[in-house]
């Protein structure tokens, strides 16, 4: 399970410090700055209205963000991957409209790139993903074809050969005349 026997040792015999986020105030929370919108959307998180959350966050959070473009939009990035996976597809324009309100033109942007990259990873996974199937369904295909084949060759019936590979006495007679 870890591949650092030191490091799995300290965390299983040594102290650490547990931080209860519930009995914090946002106001204690905000005061950390960055690291502070990390615990701000883990306290809120499991909150209904993602968009509600969003609107209080960019608020609550405006003068931090900078500091989180500083760090490769590390924290925003990673709350909108999560609150996308959440919002039904209707709500994310809104999700939009949102950013668009509270975020500069430039942060917007590099957001708003972030979201539609996140897009297009998607749809060539899937594509990918559709591909590799349509590609192996061809290849069984031509497999039971090359079986078929073999079989014939060895004096197999049509209709036994039909039988055996599942292809069509019509599918085993074209592939013959072929």
């Amino acid at each position: 399970m870890f591949t650092d026997a030191v490091i799995a040792k300290q965390l299983m015999t040594e102290d650490y410090q547990l931080v209860d986020l519930r009995s914090m105030s946002d106001d204690e929370i905000i005061q950390k700055k960055h690291i502070g919108m990390l615990e701000y959307m883990l306290k809120h998180i499991h909150q209904r209205d993602m968009l509600k959350l969003w609107e209080e966050f960019l608020i609550k959070f405006k003068h931090v963000i900078i500091l989180d473009k500083e760090k490769g939009y590390i924290y925003l990035r990673s709350f909108l991957w999560y609150t996308d996976t959440k919002l039904l597809e209707d709500q994310q324009p809104k999700l939009e409209q949102v950013l668009s309100k509270h975020l500069s033109e430039e942060e917007k942007g590099n957001i708003m790139r972030t979201i539609a990259q996140k897009y297009i990873e998607e749809g060539e996974f899937r594509g990918i993903q559709i591909g590799e199937a349509r590609g192996m369904k061809i290849g069984r295909k031509e497999e039971k074809y090359e079986v078929a084949k073999n079989m014939f060759s060895n004096n197999y019936s049509i209709p036994e050969i039909s039988r055996i590979t599942g292809l069509s006495i019509q599918e085993i007679n074209n592939l013959l005349k072929s």
